[in-house]
């Protein structure tokens, strides 16, 4: 063997073992999305967490980061080789890159003081985001939707929105404020309505919402702009909407593609808003139109962000239908809005304020 090809086979080994010790550092594996406790979701992705698969982008699944300390993505958390990250409201500087042999771009949203838009594709150092929000090496810095104190929310939706056949009539928003609460983090709700208890954990609970009993996805459209504006432009929008569509019999295509021109209106009208879309809560009987609707929700969602709106996407229909009020009922008992609760809240905690 002569010395130039012994030289070339060092560094090739160099290289390999460079990336591996990369991977446990929070940089992806070449050509592998890594798994989270509660993360991103891909299309083709793991069940309860994990990074997008090859050459898909991913979605919120049942929290907001991934796994490890401080929120920070787990090793290898990015998306596989090929594909785009997914949106999280975790991220920080120890995890997020591309894969090491990339053509995927970076995340999308980094949580509170986390990552953003940062990294060029096939970046090996795990720095995408930047610490305490500040701008990282080819990107920007983290988005938090919070601009001030207390975080604007807008609940909007139909009766499972407004907390129909609750205890306190405040269905899943009083559960949530609960959890915000606990948190010593300060929220505010807004919208048209009012339902729900007094006081939520001892302290005054902000009833307003916009959830209106029995209304489709068009009648929905109608209560924001630019139909109707905002009275406050909200900080956070929870969008739960469909439900009466399917029981209506309503096309589940017409349907999606109606409430694509709603995340478009919510968007244009709220341009630095998180935009929360749930895949609805199951129905409490098996509807076909039901699941064509909410198979077509990742995908449209999946549009938005790709244009960089800050569009993410929640899977309610992983509730057990144990938490749906009787058989041939849609709406959620008090355990099921407690469920809903826990789902929202894992995605939005992050940007939460104190």
């Amino acid at each position: 063997m002569n010395r130039t090809s012994f030289v070339g086979q060092l560094v090739c080994l160099c290289v390999i073992l460079c990336l591996n010790a990369c991977s446990s550092d929070g940089t992806p594996d070449a050509g592998n999305g890594g798994q989270g406790s509660g993360g991103l979701k891909g299309s083709a992705g793991a069940s309860s967490g994990g990074a997008p698969s090859a050459g898909n982008g991913g979605t919120v699944s049942s929290g907001g980061a991934s796994s490890g300390s401080g929120g920070a993505p787990s090793s290898g958390g990015a998306p596989s080789s090929g594909g785009n990250a997914g949106i999280g409201a975790g991220g920080s500087a120890s995890g997020g890159a591309p894969s090491s042999t990339g053509g995927g771009s970076a995340g999308r949203f980094g949580g509170a003081g986390g990552g953003g838009q940062g990294g060029a594709s096939g970046g090996s150092t795990g720095q995408t985001g930047g610490n305490a929000g500040a701008p990282s090496t080819g990107g920007s810095g983290g988005f938090n939707p919070c601009k001030a104190s207390p975080c604007v929310i807008l609940p909007l939706g139909d009766s499972i929105t407004h907390g129909y056949n609750s205890t306190d009539d405040g269905g899943y928003r009083s559960a949530l404020f609960k959890l915000v609460v606990t948190a010593n983090q300060n929220v505010t709700f807004i919208g048209s309505k009012s339902y729900g208890p007094s006081t939520v954990a001892g302290k005054p609970f902000p009833k307003s919402n916009e959830g209106w009993d029995g209304i489709t996805i068009t009648g929905i459209t109608g209560k924001v702009p630019p139909s109707m504006a905002f009275s406050t432009t909200p900080h956070i929008v929870l969008l739960h909407i469909g439900t009466n569509d399917m029981t209506n019999k309503a096309d589940p295509t017409t349907a999606a593609k109606q409430l694509d021109t709603l995340i478009s209106n919510l968007v244009q009208a709220a341009p630095d808003a998180l935009v929360v879309v749930a895949k609805i809560v199951p129905l409490g009987y098996s509807d076909n139109n039901y699941s064509s609707y909410i198979s077509q929700i990742p995908d449209l969602v999946k549009s938005h962000s790709s244009k960089n709106q800050h569009v993410v996407m929640i899977d309610m229909s992983t509730l057990p239908t144990s938490d749906i009020r009787g058989n041939g009922n849609v709406h959620p008992t008090d355990k099921g809005y407690a469920d809903m609760a826990d789902l929202w809240y894992g995605v939005i905690k992050g940007y939460l304020p104190n």
